[in-house]
């Protein structure tokens, strides 16, 4: 998945993405009525045919279509498919009966619209040949991140860390263990590392709003920032913790920690800086192996860990996100699209999910880059939170239109933390209030 993609959905594309199905193709024999066998799954994809996840996808349709005699008839849609679901769905009889796309959007598209087909008895069934239940392999966090009131809407199958701290093991081994679990001991190490140490492509909203979140987060709790913008007169934003992350924040520009170009750079310019060991860190996602290896230093060695806690007895926030599969209420193929859930999630397809992603299960391989990922997300001290906190789900444009445009600024050294603090107490309560 390209880097764009990533930062879009990190915000919660999927979330506010109207949902419209134009281009799905029908198949008379997936009827179902008067006891007529269902032989077909339709299945829309939010991956091009091509990319990496659409080829484990097409190896997992012909073993399934081979032990089960149902044929996928998928639709390589592509990151259009939010905005391709609609017509079709308002009738008796939808013509898809599967998609895959962000857990984290189902809540506010198919489970809110009641288009979202129960799965709850997938965690029950047994991943072919295994013994063990799809509920069994599936890490706990993941899996609730496709959980809405109780109900399981969303099977994961990839998961993605937005923003950890990531570095160059080959040149800092012993910052393996010793990585800082606090903000303070944070910026030792980038004193330690020199002016410049910390790579940020600030032009980036997300990437620069992640410093200031992942802060407020730690010194509110879980759900901590999602709560506050919620508040619809802003005042919730006074609380001092929420100024003592913006202070914290305000420290990378201050003290000279970014490197050169960190405001006005053009992507990928930066990452590519660290990837060749110009700058030692830099605050990004699980994809960014992947990106950067093209153009990063021979013998570069990639590793990570997690965000530190602002203060000690504060919590250490992994922003996760995940990709998994969904069904359709009342499709003629919801039967078969749990089926195919299933069945996708052994271990073998997981494994190679691995090696270009981090999977869903709890036991699948990584390749070597992900390792440190995979290591923190069953760290049970990290405590995972969705991404933004849940605000791009649960609020929808706010992060845009309200959060975004003003904790970029502080980050970057343009707006001081208790002007910071002000202006979005003041926004806020203004959207609100034209919101009605």
């Amino acid at each position: 998945m390209t880097h764009t993609t990533r930062v879009l959905a990190s915000v919660g594309v999927f979330a506010t993405a109207a949902l419209v199905i134009t281009g799905c193709s029908t198949d008379a024999g997936n009827g179902g009525g008067d006891g007529e066998k269902n032989d077909t799954l339709r299945y829309m994809s939010y991956w091009t045919e091509g990319e990496p996840t659409s080829d484990i996808m097409k190896e997992a349709f012909d073993a399934f279509t081979e032990e089960t005699g149902i044929k996928v008839d998928v639709t390589w849609q592509g990151r259009d498919l939010p905005n391709v679901l609609t017509p079709l769905l308002t009738s008796s009889n939808p013509t898809v009966d599967m998609v895959d796309f962000g857990c984290a959007g189902v809540g506010s598209s198919l489970v809110a619209t009641k288009k979202a087909a129960d799965l709850s008895s997938v965690l029950g069934e047994e991943v072919p040949g295994e013994g063990k239940t799809v509920e069994e392999t599936l890490a706990a966090d993941a899996l609730a991140t496709g959980q809405f009131d109780g109900t399981t809407y969303c099977l994961p199958f990839e998961m993605t860390s937005n923003f950890d701290v990531w570095y160059n093991a080959a040149e800092h081994p012993d910052w393996a263990d010793n990585a800082p679990t606090t903000w303070s001991e944070f910026m030792d190490l980038v004193g330690e590392t020199g002016k410049g140490s910390v790579a940020l492509d600030g032009t980036i909203q997300p990437y620069a709003t992640a410093w200031y979140i992942n802060l407020a987060v730690s010194a509110t709790g879980k759900g901590g920032l999602l709560e506050a913008a919620q508040d619809k007169t802003g005042k919730a934003f006074e609380a001092p913790e929420f100024l003592a992350a913006a202070e914290a924040a305000a420290e990378l520009a201050e003290t000279g920690a970014f490197a050169d170009g960190f405001a006005a750079s053009k992507f990928p310019a930066i990452q590519q800086k660290w990837a060749n060991n110009d700058a030692a860190l830099i605050l990004n996602g699980s994809w960014l192996p992947a990106e950067v290896a093209p153009y990063a230093a021979e013998g570069f060695e990639y590793s990570s860990f997690p965000f530190p806690a602002l203060e000690k007895g504060d919590i250490q926030p992994m922003q996760i996100d995940t990709i998994g599969f969904s069904a359709i209420e009342g499709a003629a193929g919801v039967d078969n699209a749990k089926k195919f859930m299933a069945f996708f999630l052994q271990k073998g397809y997981q494994d190679k999910i691995g090696q270009i992603a981090v999977p869903a299960r709890t036991d699948a391989t990584v390749i070597d880059s992900l390792t440190s990922v995979q290591a923190a997300l069953a760290n049970p001290d990290v405590v995972k939170i969705a991404a933004n906190d849940g605000t791009g789900a649960a609020v929808p444009a706010w992060n845009q239109e309200v959060f975004d445009p003003l904790a970029q600024k502080l980050v970057l050294g343009e707006l001081a933390p208790k002007d910071f603090i002000s202006q979005l107490v003041q926004k806020q309560k203004e959207w609100y209030d034209l919101q009605g």
